[in-house]
């Protein structure tokens, strides 16, 4: 009996264990962000402050991350959009308005950077610039002759020097593929008149046959190893493998790239508001900031962190180009309907 008794009293305590555990179940952080950006560190330095969970999930476009967010039983707290998709996310009501008393840090924020962001959120209302950057190529020195990218152009990705070899990829992006196209035709990213679209149709038919894939992710390890030669990149992303790998280099094209800004939203379904707020004025910290833009190398719309920075982060041309450069670039716009013009030549190319 007394063992019994004793056997009965163990499988008690330890239900009773088990059901206090359960009661002390962390509050979980959803967050949607683009693959390798953000400092792995921080998150853990997050969930410790906070006694939460973090669920980190990526994707590797914004037409990817809208088809989720918008099928997904799965309701996302924290999404990183890029400045056109913040306009599509508040057109299908999928935005909170930040309420920027709870955000002090966003005091940090630069006002021209804001200024620029109010071109896809008029009142900056819905959205935190996280990062901004470029569009180049990236390629393989032990592969690509210097003879091949001396012009510095993107005329380069139809040399015929690459015909048959199937080692050029583009990035799974319209705006991106078209917008590299209507850049070197000597048009706007943003201009979707007949005669822009035509012209950029034509030049991506001659690129076309060279390109093996439009892929957003993959080409940062194909260039590695050779399975890729020539890829188009973000600049960013193009620096963080060139440091693993001195065979790699980047060019920003001479006739200009597409400038685009990354920002943090947060989804109207959240159900942790109060830890999504937590959480974006802890990445609004200069010194935070300072960290995760030196681990991600792309510049911060953080003027506090930027004023912190070290010189060779500051000093890099591919990070922080001069203002010549810069004039030449082309701030990804919200197109609205017209984006069916620039899908369609994508997916006829992507086809064909």
């Amino acid at each position: 009996m007394k063992r019994i008794t004793l056997l009965f009293a163990l499988v008690l305590l330890i239900t009773l264990i088990g059901i206090t555990g359960c009661g002390k179940k962390k509050p979980t952080l959803y967050i949607f962000n683009w693959s390798d950006y953000i400092d792995p560190g921080l998150i853990t330095e997050f969930e410790d402050a906070n006694d939460c969970k973090v669920k980190y999930s990526t994707f590797d476009s914004n037409e990817n991350m809208l088809t989720k967010v918008k099928s997904s039983v799965q309701s996302f707290d924290i999404i990183f959009p890029s400045g056109d998709h913040v306009s599509i996310l508040n057109e299908l009501g999928l935005l909170e308005e930040l309420d920027m008393a709870k955000l002090p840090n966003s005091s940090n924020l630069s006002p021209q950077l804001l200024a620029k962001a109010r071109s896809f959120d008029p009142e900056n209302k819905l959205s935190i610039p996280y990062a901004w950057g470029l569009t180049g190529l990236m390629y393989n020195k032990k592969f690509v002759p210097q003879e091949i990218v001396a012009s510095g152009g993107w005329n380069i990705l139809g040399d015929s020097f690459f015909e048959g070899k199937n080692k050029i990829t583009m990035l799974d992006d319209a705006r991106e593929v078209i917008g590299a196209a209507l850049i070197f035709s000597g048009y706007s990213v943003n201009d979707t008149t007949p005669e822009a679209l035509a012209a950029a149709h034509e030049v991506l038919k001659i690129w076309d046959r060279n390109i093996t894939q439009f892929d957003s992710d993959s080409y940062k390890n194909e260039l590695q190893d050779g399975t890729t030669w020539l890829a188009q990149a973000y600049n960013g992303d193009a620096l963080q493998q060139m440091n693993e790998n001195p065979d790699l280099d980047f060019i920003l094209p001479k006739e200009g790239a597409a400038m685009w800004m990354d920002n943090i939203v947060m989804l109207r379904n959240s159900q942790n508001k109060d830890l999504a707020y937590k959480f974006i004025d802890f990445m609004l910290d200069k010194d935070v900031s300072k960290r995760n833009s030196e681990y991600i190398m792309y510049p911060t719309p953080n003027k506090a962190a930027m004023a912190i920075m070290d010189e060779e982060f500051i000093n890099n041309k591919i990070i922080n180009p001069d203002e010549e450069y810069l004039d030449k670039c082309y701030m990804l716009d919200y197109l609205g309907e017209d984006i069916r013009d620039i899908d369609k030549i994508y997916e006829d190319i992507k086809m064909n």
